[in-house]
């Protein structure tokens, strides 16, 4: 799923980068230091992409920590190059914790820090 999710964040598809974000309104989502609900965090994204044309992100390392059947945490950092649409390329690097639930048998994003 994370492959999936990065390569919708390269596209720049807020929809499609958070798919798989709980709808419980009592999460809670980090991004910079600051807390969101999944609905805040989408808007947060929608303005930062729309002023992207382009991602492309490298995971330079990626861990899967398995806590059972119904748990796991994805541990991820690595570099990216961004293109803004008026052309402008920029690099960053990035740091993401997904951590994952088993609900009723689909695989649910209940927390995001990145």
């Amino acid at each position: 799923m994370m492959e999936e999710i990065i390569a919708a964040a390269e596209q720049v598809d807020v929809e499609k980068t958070f798919l798989y974000l709980t709808r419980d309104p009592g999460a809670i989502f980090f991004q910079n230091n600051q807390h969101y609900t999944r609905d805040s965090l989408i808007s947060h994204f929608r303005e930062k992409y729309k002023k992207l044309h382009s991602q492309k992100l490298h995971v330079t390392r990626s861990e899967i920590i398995d806590l059972g059947s119904e748990f796991a945490i994805w541990i991820g950092y690595g570099d990216g190059l961004t293109e803004t649409n008026t052309g402008e390329s920029i690099t960053s690097s990035f740091t993401e914790t997904w951590v994952w639930q088993k609900i009723t048998g689909n695989w649910v994003a209940t927390h995001y820090h990145g």
